[in-house]
């Protein structure tokens, strides 16, 4: 459980709460854009206001199911438009984190916790003719939690893993050794002697 400070409290018991949402797109050259018109600065990053440029679905959590995420940006700096045109391996797989930031009264942000973590799985450019956007798809991290592990319980994964750990050197001539337990009789006997 997370813990909130003294200013989350107050601004969370405010009459009306200013939320905005802080995406952090992770390239070698990280793209922060937030769904405001102005710029916030979280963490020593600036999140460059880009109200009014596009859209981000919203988070549902439901249990049970792992949902995407998929936002559009529209009006966008050339440079980003060049990220989408650039190689896939370049997108896919980029870490990608919303946040959802509280603002005070002052319109300053008091906190600003996850909301939602992934990695980009697509970012392709929509023209109409007229404009130009670029729509982006992302897969949740906890997709990670539903898929297999490689290793397994054996003497060859241990060692592989932490190389001169015995724990699992008998496991194949065990697993096949019958254990046999004494009858609740001898359990009797033995406890009288």
């Amino acid at each position: 459980m997370r813990s909130l400070s003294g200013p989350t409290i107050a601004a969370l018991g405010a009459s009306t709460v200013p939320l905005v949402q802080l995406i952090l797109l992770g390239f070698g050259t990280p793209i922060a854009l937030n769904t405001s018109n102005w710029d916030f600065v979280w963490s020593g990053t600036t999140y460059k206001g880009a109200g009014g440029l596009g859209s981000v679905t919203t988070i549902e959590d439901s249990p049970g199911e792992i949902k995407g995420l998929n936002f559009t940006l529209s009006g966008l700096d050339s440079s980003y438009i060049a990220l989408a045109l650039d190689s896939v391996d370049v997108v896919q797989g980029t870490p990608i984190t919303v946040r959802t930031a509280i603002l005070d009264s002052t319109y300053a942000i008091v906190d600003a916790p996850v909301e939602w973590s992934g990695k980009l799985d697509t970012m392709s450019i929509i023209e109409d003719g007229e404009t130009c956007s670029i729509s982006v798809t992302a897969e949740s991290s906890a997709v990670d939690l539903l898929r297999g592990s490689p290793l397994t319980y054996s003497d060859a994964d241990q060692q592989a893993l932490h190389a001169g750990d015995l724990a699992f050197q008998y496991v194949i001539s065990q697993a096949t050794t019958p254990v046999i337990w004494p009858s609740k009789e001898w359990l009797t006997f033995a406890s009288v002697h």
